[in-house]
């Protein structure tokens, strides 16, 4: 991966983690979320390990470059990374 895609990746995984942040929450606490707001990293188990929620920037992150394999970076949506995180066992 070079440098421009991965410069990329980390604007969308900042950008998703936020609307999926924002989704969760009521309108009042949602307009007060911003990139400081979001976790950098927050890990949870499963019967492999660990590894980083989606709502943080690195689980994002890791989610997208698995992504960017199969389609392209622009057309991935918030609705798109739920489905991979169904499909894979993330929450």
């Amino acid at each position: 991966m070079n440098a421009k895609t991965v410069k990329k990746i980390n604007r969308k995984a900042e950008e998703l983690s936020m609307a999926l942040l924002r989704e969760q929450l009521s309108d009042a606490e949602a307009s007060k979320v911003n990139k400081k707001s979001v976790a950098k990293t927050e890990y949870a188990a499963n019967k492999k390990g660990h590894y980083a929620i989606a709502m943080s920037t690195k689980g994002m992150k890791s989610i997208l470059k698995n992504m960017v394999k199969l389609q392209n970076l622009e057309a991935i949506s918030l609705a798109d990374v739920k489905s991979y995180c169904e499909q894979t066992g993330r929450s």
